[in-house]
């Protein structure tokens, strides 16, 4: 495997505002890294592997976008995909392609098969899901769903929200669901206009036109 190291650019895909303490950014493709001054991209093709830290990024291709008015580190947006696999505790994200807007500090994932994997919750989504680095936060949007343990919680669109524990481990706070709301148990269906589940102390509630069927 051909190993390539590009700190700038990645520094600023992780984090909008790259400090000397944070860990080195690690490139690994399989076949080439290429740059192109005309498109004012580079390209990573093959089994691309991106690392810092804690954060690791599969996909088979990735294309950063640059604007060479501050040279050629100064990436404006990045393509991912086919193939994107995005994983940092306490989630792994899984889609078909992905985009991330360096200064809006916003990534975007794509596809047929969406899935947030978050400790013993699957989220899924049939639009997209948003990554908001600044905020601790993804949404998943489109006939959204998340399972724990057989109860289902589905909306239109389900947004996490991360927290530090007292251990300074990130977990899963809190899941809000907006628009058309329904939480499904193995006894009880209650259906909203919006709802809140606490995930640690996994407790729900839900607002607007509430309904709760049994049997």
């Amino acid at each position: 495997m051909k190993k390539i190291f590009l700190l700038p650019l990645l520094a600023i895909f992780f984090s909008t505002t790259a400090a000397a303490s944070e860990p080195p950014v690690e490139i690994h493709a399989a076949k080439s890294l290429e740059w192109s001054r005309k498109a004012k991209t580079y390209t990573a093709r093959d089994h691309v592997v991106v690392t810092q830290g804690t954060v690791r990024m599969e996909t088979d291709v990735l294309t950063a976008h640059y604007n060479d008015s501050n040279g050629a580190t100064d990436i404006s947006v990045l393509e991912a995909g086919p193939h994107v696999t995005i994983s940092s505790p306490p989630y792994t994200a899984l889609g078909d392609k992905a985009v991330y807007d360096v200064k809006a500090g916003m990534g975007t994932m794509t596809g047929r098969d969406l899935k947030i994997i978050m400790d013993k919750n699957l989220m899924t989504a049939q639009d997209k899901i948003e990554f908001f680095n600044h905020e601790n936060r993804l949404t998943a949007s489109g006939k959204a769903t998340v399972t724990r343990d057989g109860d289902m919680l589905t909306a239109d669109k389900l947004s996490a929200y991360f927290i530090k524990d007292a251990s300074g481990k990130m977990i899963v706070g809190k899941i809000t669901a907006e628009g058309h709301v329904a939480l499904k148990t193995a006894k009880e269906t209650a259906t909203g206009d919006s709802g809140v589940y606490d995930v640690p102390s996994q407790k729900a509630a839900l607002t607007g036109k509430v309904n709760i069927s049994q049997g």
